[in-house]
């Protein structure tokens, strides 16, 4: 027998975590697919932005306490930079389509 379950977890803070989570659960088995919450292209992005952003968190948070707000300021520097990278990259591949 197959059996779907669909569940908004806003408890876990990476996919990981709910992969590891649902193979406690439900065995090693399952098939386990995490996405934003819905296709709005925000969700997407803010998604994208969890998944890249928050294991380095939470590693700044648990392991550098301490040295978190300097270390934080670094970690925005450098997501800032992929999302200009990408923007720029998306920004050439909408020109080279258009000429």
């Amino acid at each position: 027998m197959k059996v779907t379950i669909t569940y908004h977890d806003g408890e876990s803070f990476t996919s990981e975590e709910v992969v590891k989570l649902a193979h406690h659960n439900y065995g090693k088995s399952a098939r386990v697919e995490v996405v934003a919450d819905s296709p709005a292209p925000h969700d997407s992005i803010y998604f994208a932005l969890q998944q890249m952003v928050t294991p380095a968190q939470l590693s700044l948070l648990y392991d550098n306490k301490y040295t978190y707000q300097k270390d934080i300021k670094q970690l925005r520097a450098e997501t800032l930079l992929k999302l200009e990278e990408l923007l720029d990259a998306v920004l050439i591949d909408n020109e080279s389509k258009v000429t």
